[in-house]
């Protein structure tokens, strides 16, 4: 990080835009204050002591007078040492993500001496990086938390020489005969011999009026840890029936006066871990809601209730609530990947001999051996974790891809040089 002092951001209007920051800035362990400019009395000085007029809002305030008004996150990163180029234009492996998956492959790739870059399009973990505690990772009894592990896991990948890049985004591949060329949104472009696409999955998006009214101040996408403290003795409802909302729920009981789980299924047993399952039962202040689904959302200023539909009885009641943050599903993150790459009816990254099954392939693949099971359509690119298809969609099922890609790439190179 940047030592340019303690960091303050300062927040007016534009709620979505600020809520962006703030979880940009606590994933990637940035430490900051923030101040709400109407309503916190610490905002005041800062904004006379600093001259701040009109400025667009939000505002990042450093220590040293720096002032970034309305920043986007690549200005965001830049301020706290985040670096978004590239140091060269060519490396042997290029893993795109940094959630578990892909940070399992950068620390196996860069034990085993492999020039390696990883490109991230947000910040450290994936999803497992909103986790509050992850209690079922193996060699850690007590848990741990998602920014945690993401943190320690892309400090033993430098260790081994590896290179982040971020917030990026691939936005093209070109095939060469030998190598890749990946273009970047930061305006480069690079080389490399193999690829791993380590993307994962983001949110599904809640097809209810009101949504987008209320989106980064009180309804959120993920667990947003950084809402903990402003939701204390007040209602929370979470959205989900599969690890992260049990583990959302967990984390938010410890502030709310009471959390509602809101599950459209049977149970929440058929997705979500036994040890999980247990400890929110012992909850008091947690309540699980089974065969339910949200239906309107209502408020004029902030969020003020929810309607919820009991499928199998029918009746909607309207429940009092402060917040709202869903997890739900999961859509594959595989916008800026080339449309070559083959992928499921689901959009999911298809891999291995379940590529035999799809009509383009036999046309495509010009090369006399077989796919590798991790290998996608085109030679040398591999897909691991949740983006791939068919895959548990569990934390360690992506760690585990993520060390068996770089075996995968070893035998590639070994096939290129046949």
């Amino acid at each position: 990080m940047a030592n340019r002092g303690n960091l303050v951001l300062l927040e007016k209007g534009n709620v979505t835009k600020s809520y962006e920051i703030k979880e940009f800035l606590n994933r990637n362990l940035a430490e900051f204050l923030c101040f709400e400019v109407e309503h916190d009395p610490e905002a005041q000085p800062l904004v006379e002591k600093h001259n701040i007029q009109n400025s667009k809002y939000p505002v990042l305030v450093f220590e040293d007078g720096t002032l970034l008004e309305d920043p986007d996150l690549f200005q965001v990163a830049d301020a706290i040492g985040l670096h978004s180029v590239p140091k060269d234009n060519y490396y042997d492996l290029v893993i795109i993500g940094m959630g578990p998956a892909g940070l399992a492959s950068a620390i196996y790739a860069g034990s085993e001496g492999l020039k390696t870059l990883v490109i991230e399009r947000h910040s450290p973990g994936g999803r497992a990086g909103s986790t509050s505690l992850i209690e079922n990772l193996i060699a850690h009894p007590d848990g741990i938390t998602g920014a945690e592990f993401s943190e320690r896991s892309r400090r033993q990948a430098e260790k081994f020489g590896v290179e982040f890049v971020l917030p990026v985004v691939l936005t093209d591949i070109i095939r060469g005969e030998d190598s890749l060329t990946l273009s970047l949104s930061s305006g480069v472009s690079i080389s490399t011999r193999s690829m791993i696409i380590a993307v994962g999955v983001r949110y599904r998006l809640l097809q209810v009026p009101g949504v987008e009214k209320f989106l980064g101040s009180d309804i959120f996408y993920g667990s947003a840890m950084t809402e903990g403290k402003r939701n204390e003795g007040k209602e929370v409802f979470v959205v989900g029936g599969a690890n992260s909302a049990g583990q959302a729920a967990m984390y938010f009981s410890r502030f709310a006066k009471k959390v509602t789980l809101v599950v459209r299924g049977e149970s929440i047993t058929k997705r979500m871990s036994h040890y999980l399952v247990e400890e929110i039962s012992k909850r008091p202040n947690i309540e699980v809601m089974t065969n339910s689904e949200i239906i309107a959302i209502n408020g004029e200023e902030k969020l003020e209730s929810l309607q919820i539909t009991d499928s199998q009885s029918g009746q909607t009641r309207a429940f009092p609530a402060d917040s709202l943050f869903l997890l739900i599903g999961g859509q594959p993150y595989t916008e800026g990947l080339a449309s070559r790459i083959l992928r499921d009816q689901h959009g999911f990254i298809v891999t291995g001999t379940d590529l035999e099954k799809h009509d383009r392939f036999s046309s495509e693949w010009t090369i006399s051996r077989k796919p590798l099971s991790l290998e996608t359509n085109i030679p040398g690119i591999f897909a691991i974790g949740d983006v791939r298809s068919g895959t548990a969609k569990r934390m360690a099922a992506a760690i585990g891809d993520g060390a068996n890609a770089v075996n995968q790439v070893a035998d590639y190179f070994t096939f290129q040089k046949m």
